[in-house]
C-alpha cells in the first residue's frame, strides 16, 4: 500500500507541476520562436498565428488547411494572454469559403490587442477580407493582394451526359431543391437566385472590407472586380499599409505592442493541457500495469482473444 501511495502522489505531483507551468503562460501551450535575453521574457511576447491555404469549415475527414475554429480559438486565447503584447498573423491563401472567411474576420475585429498581417504570397479573397481587419497590413513588393469578389461556379455536363446517354433520375420536395444538378442547366430563374446571393455576399464584402480599412465604400467598390495588386500596388490605392518582409512585420507588431528590447515570437501548439494531462494519464498507467503484472509494451498493444 505504501509503494502504491508513493506512485499515486507522484502522478498528482507532476500533473500539479504541469498545471503550474501551464499557469504561468496564461493557460497556453507556447513555443518559443526566437532567443530572449530577459529569461522567461513575458514581457515581450508577440503570438504568431498562421493563416494558409484555403479557408473552409472543417469537413468531416477534417481536410482543410485553415478552418474558423482553429483560428476563432488561437486569436482569443492570444488575446486573453496577459503575456502577450500583439498577434502578427501570417497570411498566405487564396481566400475559401465566404461564410468560413466571414468567421474569422468577425473574431478578429473583436481583438483588443494590436494585430499586424504579413503577406506572403499571397492574400486574397477572404483571406484579404480577414486581413483588412488588422490594424496594420504589411506585404512584399511582390505579394498577391485583394481579388475582392465573389465567385459561384455551378458544373454543367448536361450535354455530354446526353452524348453518352447518361442521366439521372431526381426525387424532390421543393421547386429549386436540385439546382445545381450538374446534369441539367439552370434555369434562368435559378440564375437569377444564385445571381442575387452572390450580390449579396458582394456586398457584404465590400462594406466590411471599407469599414475595416477606413476607405469609402464607392473607392472600394471600384477595387472589388476580382483583381489582385502586387504588394507595392495594393500600398498604392490603400489595400496595404507597408511594403516589407516578415521581419518588418515583427517590428511594427513590436512597437504597436509597446514592446521594449528583443520581441520573442510564440505560437501555439495543437495539444492542449487536456491533452497533455490525458497523455501523462496514460503514460503511468501502462507502465503501472507493466509493474503490476509483469508485462511489456508489445504485451500491451497485443489484441486480446478470447
Amino acid at each position: 500500500m505504501a509503494l502504491k501511495n508513493k506512485r499515486v502522489l507522484i502522478i498528482v505531483s507532476s500533473i500539479l507541476a504541469l498545471l503550474l507551468v501551464f499557469g504561468c503562460c496564461g493557460g497556453l501551450v507556447l513555443v518559443s520562436m526566437s532567443s530572449d535575453s530577459s529569461g522567461l521574457g513575458l514581457s515581450n511576447r508577440i503570438a504568431l498565428i498562421h493563416l494558409t491555404g484555403v479557408i473552409a469549415a472543417t469537413s468531416g475527414d477534417g481536410i482543410t488547411s485553415t478552418d474558423p475554429e482553429r483560428m476563432i480559438s488561437d486569436l482569443r486565447r492570444a488575446d486573453q494572454d496577459r503575456t502577450v503584447k500583439a498577434i502578427l498573423l501570417r497570411v498566405n491563401s487564396p481566400g475559401g469559403t465566404a461564410a468560413a472567411s466571414q468567421e474569422i474576420a468577425m473574431e478578429l475585429a473583436r481583438v483588443k490587442k494590436p494585430v499586424v498581417v504579413s503577406i506572403a504570397d499571397v492574400g486574397a479573397s477572404g483571406a484579404y477580407m480577414i486581413a483588412a481587419e488588422a490594424d496594420k497590413i504589411v506585404a512584399a513588393p511582390a505579394s498577391d493582394v485583394g481579388s475582392i469578389g465573389v465567385i459561384m461556379e455551378v458544373p454543367d455536363i448536361s450535354k455530354l451526359a446526353d452524348k453518352y446517354g447518361v442521366g439521372m433520375t431526381v426525387i424532390k420536395e421543393g421547386k429549386y431543391k436540385d439546382m445545381g444538378n450538374p446534369f441539367r442547366s439552370l434555369t434562368p430563374a435559378e440564375k437569377r437566385l444564385l445571381q442575387a446571393d452572390a450580390k449579396i455576399t458582394y456586398d457584404q464584402f465590400v462594406e466590411q472590407v471599407a469599414k475595416a480599412r477606413g476607405l469609402p465604400v464607392a473607392k472600394v467598390r471600384e477595387l472589388a472586380t476580382g483583381r489582385t495588386w502586387t504588394g507595392s500596388g495594393a500600398v498604392e490605392i490603400g489595400l496595404v499599409d507597408e511594403v516589407g518582409n516578415f521581419q518588418d512585420a515583427v517590428d511594427l507588431a513590436a512597437r504597436l505592442g509597446r514592446i521594449k528590447g528583443r520581441p520573442n515570437l510564440v505560437q501555439y501548439e495543437t495539444p492542449s493541457l487536456v491533452d497533455v494531462i490525458n497523455q501523462l494519464a496514460e503514460s503511468s498507467a501502462k507502465a503501472a500495469a507493466t509493474r503490476a503484472f509483469g508485462l511489456d509494451d508489445s504485451t500491451l498493444r497485443k489484441p486480446v482473444r478470447q
